[in-house]
């Protein structure tokens, strides 16, 4: 193998490594963002929750609808990890 060779290999090798990298980066970036919009989600349901143990009612459909979307999220987030 010539040296332009044994060159070409080292920078295919090099972009390849950079390629990964970037994919990587991207991919925890997105779960980090997922995971803080599930981390809100939860804090929400969570104050629904205290107004409903305060006595307020028909808050049962707020519930669902967080409890849905905390749910729908995590789901995202384990795809993420399946596909690692």
């Amino acid at each position: 193998m010539g040296l332009v060779d044994k060159a070409k290999e080292a920078a295919r090798r090099a972009g390849d490594a950079a390629q990964k990298g970037a994919t990587e980066a991207r991919e925890k970036a997105q779960e980090m963002s997922l995971r803080r919009r599930m981390n809100a989600l939860a804090a929400d349901l969570g104050h629904v929750v205290v107004r409903q143990r305060d006595g307020e009612t028909g808050l049962d459909a707020e519930v669902d609808r967080l409890v849905s979307e905390i749910r729908a999220v995590r789901a995202e987030i384990d795809a993420l990890d399946q596909e690692a």
